[in-house]
């Protein structure tokens, strides 16, 4: 096994004769070591990374560990790359850089006073943007095609969201189960709603309840509705049953074929808002899954506790 996996620090001797720590392996990847020194200057000038970089540093604060993952993650996203045939040249970043002066209207004077005030030195800026590249490049190639954001997906986050919104407004497809109020004797509506869920596994309902109804109905406005249906249908999610409610003299318990929100001006406004929080959310999740997959795949020891 590689040496690195048993030094666990790197002295000097001191002219004075005296062992000094220089530095210290906090922890390593495979073979590659991560130092002390890499992660504590991470730390020194974090801000400047956060605003090069905010896709990778978007935490507003971070522990040692926390750095040491990022670096971690950093070699485990590069492995793969280079896996799948995408390496980043030297090129490649200067040509990120030229144009990031030109949109900035900066010559390499300029940009590397800006970089020197942000105590970032442009070594350190040039593989931040190489390590950049390749999260973008992660993100479109490995993570995106696993995202799926529907329209429903939308409509039950703006749903969520804006639910004490008296605008709100849904169409449902129903089916109606509905029974006399003088057939039911002490107990059955209490057991109601787990009979009708239990009949729709098995397809079959108990004596009792053999005078049941059945009614399906179309799409359907809750505009007009009672107000006290409209609450019943308004919190039974979609493939699910209602509670009772009386209408007239009969109970009526309602199966929510599809439950769509119609679409208001304020989703039409919002809605594109909410699929990019969808899918930046979905991106974010997936991705951390996926490191921590990765992860299984190579030797990893730490030497750091937090």
């Amino acid at each position: 096994m590689n040496k690195l996996l048993i030094l666990l620090f790197i002295a000097l001797i001191s002219f004075e004769g005296n062992a000094k720590l220089l530095d210290k392996i906090v922890a390593v990847v495979n073979s590659q070591p991560i130092l002390l020194s890499q992660i504590n200057r991470m730390g020194e000038n974090l801000e400047a990374r956060r605003n090069i970089s905010p896709q990778i540093y978007g935490k507003k604060t971070y522990t040692k560990k926390n750095l040491v993952d990022i670096k971690i993650n950093e070699f485990l996203l590069r492995d793969k790359l280079t896996e799948m045939g995408y390496v980043i040249t030297d090129e490649q970043v200067e040509a990120q850089v030229k144009a990031t002066e030109d949109r900035l209207g900066l010559n390499r004077a300029a940009l590397l006073n800006f970089l020197k005030s942000n105590n970032f030195s442009f070594d350190e800026y040039f593989e931040l943007i190489r390590t950049s590249i390749e999260y973008n490049l992660f993100l479109s190639r490995i993570i995106q095609p696993l995202i799926s954001i529907t329209e429903q997906d939308v409509k039950n986050a703006y749903y969520q969201k804006y639910s004490s919104n008296r605008r709100l407004s849904f169409k449902y497809e129903l089916v109606d189960f509905s029974l006399d109020r003088g057939d039911f004797k002490k107990g059955m509506l209490r057991q109601f709603k787990s009979v009708l869920t239990s009949f729709q596994q098995t397809g079959i309902l108990p004596d009792e309840f053999s005078n049941v109804s059945t009614n399906v109905i179309g799409e359907i406005r809750e505009d007009g509705l009672t107000s006290d249906l409209k609450k019943v249908l308004k919190d039974t999610p979609e493939g699910k049953f209602s509670n009772p409610i009386l209408i007239g003299g009969q109970y009526h318990v309602f199966f929510i074929k599809s439950k769509d929100l119609v679409e208001s001006e304020d989703f039409l406004v919002k809605k594109n808002q909410i699929r990019a929080q969808l899918f930046q959310s979905s991106m974010e999740t997936i991705a951390t899954s996926w490191f921590k997959s990765e992860a299984d795949k190579h030797y990893i020891k730490y030497f750091i506790d937090k």
